[in-house]
């Protein structure tokens, strides 16, 4: 259990509406599409990286364990607080940033729905293959942290063979860039 000076400093992160700490928004993210349940300590809904940035770095200096939600689509209870904590909750990082045809590549915040990326870069003349059966809701974050796949990857392959770059916030709060916009698919 978070002691109440540092659920006050969590507080001074983001801008207000961005924290939710009463038990009633709690309980609604206990779980994800499995079975696992725990109720976090704290749920944060950042809108830019350098607000994830913020949070992370107050997480290590308070040694708060940290979980990531996209949908919460998933079965395995990868964004689930078993251990308590705070979820970060990334459902306000929903925009689709550039799409550039001639280097069949997107850039995607982690909040925005499979189906909602594939259906805009078809209109490019491009096509995103993963197709988990939950692709009508589950967030491309969310495909990058299970690397998941559905019926279509037997033939074109599971989200990471579609990931040429990534913006990532590491576990101190700095914040890193690997990989970049590529001509062709990463494994050639």
């Amino acid at each position: 259990m978070l002691q109440v000076d540092v659920l006050r400093s969590l507080k001074t992160l983001l801008p207000e509406g961005q924290i939710h700490t009463d038990r009633a928004a709690l309980v609604t993210y206990e779980s994800d599409a499995g079975l696992d349940r725990g109720i976090p300590e704290g749920v944060v809904f950042p809108r830019t990286p350098d607000e994830v940035a913020r949070v992370v770095r107050w997480a290590a200096e308070h040694h708060v364990p940290l979980v990531a939600r996209g949908a919460g689509t998933g079965l395995s209870g990868g964004a689930v607080a078993d251990r308590g904590g705070i979820v970060v909750e990334f459902s306000h990082m929903n925009r689709i940033l550039d799409i550039d045809s001639y280097g069949r590549s997107a850039i995607a915040e982690p909040a925005v729905i499979n189906l909602a990326l594939d259906e805009r870069v078809k209109a490019h003349g491009l096509y995103f293959p993963p197709d988990p059966a939950s692709q009508r809701a589950s967030t491309i974050g969310g495909n990058v942290a299970e690397n998941a796949g559905g019926p279509h990857c037997f033939k074109y392959g599971v989200t990471t063979n579609y990931i040429t770059g990534l913006h990532v916030v590491l576990a101190n709060g700095s914040q890193i860039r690997v990989g970049g916009p590529a001509m062709d698919y990463p494994e050639y």
